[in-house]
């Protein structure tokens, strides 16, 4: 009896579970194991409250209210002048039956509070990634929206020469996102790239930036 309850709990711990039993339910489970397993049969007399107490290392109350539960459940009677006497084998048996299904379905309640929980945690992660998402999307739009359009015109300095050369991310701040050429859009050019007249900088900076661009690209 006491290995079978043992082993409950290492089940419950093992699942990640806490569901302790209390004392008084513990003993009346043990007592109708005893009457299945023939320890106790129909009519035997049950040792007194106060040697159960002592058996199980437990008060009276506690023996008294574990009669209670075996007396309401049909598996002893209580006789006044005799003690408690075992009324019923097969009571027994529902008994340990009935808590096994409680137990089983208070361990589904436990698993899908876990499960719940778990989901619960995997929202607050979506949440918090769809923000980073939307953040970094409002960043991305808005540098996009500050793009210049400037074109290499005849006769620039910058024809024929690379970015590289230009130096114009040293000399300007600009950033040269991408570039136009013969309806064409080049994005994120190297910096080898040799710039043409007609070509069209895509250019993110800021207003001074901008201006020292289309001055360089005189």
């Amino acid at each position: 009896m006491e290995i079978q309850l043992s082993i409950f709990r290492i089940y419950l711990k093992v699942r990640g579970f806490v569901l302790e039993l209390a004392r008084y339910q513990e003993i009346a489970n043990e007592i109708a194991h005893a009457i299945v397993l023939g320890e106790y049969r129909e009519g035997d007399k049950v040792h007194g409250r106060s040697t159960l107490a002592g058996r199980f290392n437990v008060s009276p109350e506690t023996i008294r209210r574990s009669i209670a539960i075996l007396q309401s459940e049909g598996v002893v009677a209580v006789k006044q002048g005799i003690g408690i006497i075992v009324s019923s084998k097969i009571q027994a048996e529902k008994f340990l039956r009935s808590f096994d299904q409680k137990n089983e379905v208070q361990l589904f309640i436990e698993e899908l509070k876990e499960l719940m929980e778990t989901r619960r945690e995997i929202d607050r992660q979506i949440d918090t990634l769809l923000t980073k998402i939307s953040t970094y999307a409002d960043r991305f739009i808005t540098r996009w929206n500050d793009v210049a359009e400037i074109e290499v015109n005849a006769n620039s300095a910058a024809e024929g020469r690379t970015l590289r050369e230009l130096k114009v991310r040293e000399m300007t701040g600009a950033t040269i996102v991408g570039v136009v050429r013969d309806g064409f859009e080049n994005f994120s050019p190297e910096a080898d790239y040799i710039l043409q007249k007609g070509d069209i900088l895509l250019a993110v900076s800021a207003d001074e930036g901008r201006e020292k661009l289309e001055y360089l690209l005189k």
